[in-house]
């Protein structure tokens, strides 16, 4: 099939087989240079998903899309490393944050305008690299640089691109020499995952650690990873041999980037990150798959593209449940509400108005200050699962949901007499439960006494350090209390 866009060119078109590309677009598309990332893309990924991101280029960042938040984190750390030893505490690293969005918000994220999306993305953010100073303590590292460029050189007779986020002097083995650190704001993989699917983590070490070999004399001694938000640290082997075989897998990649190139075809892959795509309401290959449904609940799926042209879908020929009976809308059957579950979302239940509007004619204003509340404590409690390793489960996600907002609309009634979350004292609540949270975690897998307890304990904190801000604000002056700060002492182990 050809298609001509205005103008005369004819256009890409994307198949159930791949993006079939025309000569401008293979232009944007194609590599002068390798990075592990796309390596790992073109070789276990959709290589047409990825085709289509260079075509749209980069677009306006979502302040809570966990790219941006996992490269507000990297820029932090990055500032936080290149500052003398006894710089690098975590109070300068709150400041280099605020310093940071105070830019961004007249950038590239205009969105942190608005002082409550700035709160909520200050505590996600600092949520995703705090961990690092439970790793090490960073005034102790030696550092030989951050964000060492590794370009201009081949690795496996590929011309390479890549960033070492940190590369620090150590002493391993009797030796010194370096250690290469990649910063990863994301889940830490299990030992299984990694087994199946491979270890895209370990190899972008391997790869930098080939490339370090290259233009330094300084002895590659070790990799890690660092899992900023959870405060742990993986060492990955260096051999020569280990990292022989990643450049091989790394030097077939290129191979497979060239023939895809050659032949302007860059074939489509279903998965189920098919739903995470911005094209799978369109690509013929995920519509006629099980994992077509969209999963970005509707924020970055597309419904159309001029971009490119699209291939009809053929109806899908994979296996699907078994067809409902048929009934009369008189008569909707039994698994009428089970099966509603699963389309709620797809209905619109939200509207957009002005932020200070709750509601818009009675539908919840998807841009109030009481939505992000409500999308942020959700969001929280699905940060506390996942970081203590509790299943994602829809019943265990609105369980911690709703506890968590009762201990904040708790202590905001104890404040105002008011329990909305529209209200910018609830915002002020939020913040302070989540530092109180890093001091308190849920007791998971324990009884239900203990989880009243620990609701007790946590409202008690979090109206504790309320009621130290509402006393600041009543002082007629601040001054340093050292008398009393002399008094305070660490509990001993004794006690």
């Amino acid at each position: 099939m050809t298609t001509f866009m205005e103008g005369g060119r004819v256009a890409s078109t994307l198949t159930r087989e791949g993006l079939h590309l025309d000569g401008d677009d293979l232009a944007a598309v194609r590599r002068t240079a390798l990075s592990p990332s796309t390596a790992k893309t073109l070789s276990h990924n959709c290589a047409a998903g990825y085709a289509f991101g260079k075509l749209v280029g980069e677009q306006a960042p979502d302040p809570f899309a966990a790219t941006t938040q996992g490269t507000s984190a990297h820029a932090v750390l990055e500032d936080l490393y290149s500052l003398p030893r006894g710089r690098r505490t975590r109070r300068k690293a709150a400041n280099i944050l605020i310093s940071r969005v105070a830019q961004w918000r007249h950038g590239e994220l205009p969105a942190l305008s608005d002082p409550v999306t700035r709160q909520l993305f200050l505590a996600d953010v600092i949520g995703k690299y705090q961990g690092i100073f439970d790793i090490e303590d960073p005034r102790e590292v030696d550092v030989a640089a951050t964000e060492w460029a590794l370009r201009d050189i081949t690795v496996g007779g590929v011309p390479f691109l890549g960033f070492v986020d940190l590369t620090q002097r150590v002493a391993a083995r009797g030796k010194a020499g370096l250690r290469a650190v990649d910063h990863k704001t994301g889940r830490v993989p299990d030992k299984h995952k990694i087994e199946r699917f491979g270890d895209d983590h370990g190899d972008q070490i391997r790869l930098y650690a080939a490339g370090l070999r290259q233009v330094t004399d300084e002895p590659l001694l070790e990799g890690r990873i660092y899992y900023t938000r959870h405060g742990k640290s993986r060492v990955v082997a260096v051999s020569n041999k280990r990292v022989a075989q990643t450049v091989g897998e790394f030097s077939r990649a290129w191979d497979l980037h060239n023939e895809m190139a050659e032949s302007r075809m860059f074939p489509t892959k279903v998965s189920p990150l098919c739903g995470w795509c911005p094209l799978v309401n369109l690509c013929p290959a995920a519509q006629a798959s099980t994992f077509n449904t969209d999963r970005t609940e509707g924020q970055t799926a597309l419904e159309a593209t001029d971009l490119i042209d699209i291939e009809a879908a053929e109806a899908s020929c994979e296996s699907r449940a078994a067809p409902t009976a048929e009934v009369t809308p008189e008569e909707p059957g039994t698994d009428t509400a089970e099966a509603r579950e699963g389309i709620d979302m797809a209905e619109y239940q939200l509207a957009e108005g002005k932020p200070w509007e709750e509601d818009v004619a009675g539908t919840l204003n998807g841009a109030s200050y009481a939505t992000i509340g409500y999308f942020g404590t959700a969001s929280l409690a699905y940060e506390l699962l996942g970081k203590h390793d509790v299943p994602i489960q829809r019943v265990a996600v609105d369980a911690l949901t709703t506890t968590l907002a009762a201990i904040i609309t708790d202590v905001q009634s104890g404040l105002t007499g008011r329990a909305s979350f529209q209200d910018g004292t609830n915002t002020r609540v939020r913040g302070v439960l989540r530092t109180v949270l890093d001091a308190v975690p849920p007791p998971f897998g324990q009884d239900e006494a203990t989880w009243q307890r620990w609701i007790k304990m946590t409202t008690g904190h979090t109206r504790s350090i309320a009621a130290a801000a509402v006393r600041l604000a009543d002082a007629d002056e601040h001054t340093a209390d050292t008398d009393t700060l002399a008094t305070i002492a660490p509990t001993s182990e004794e006690d």
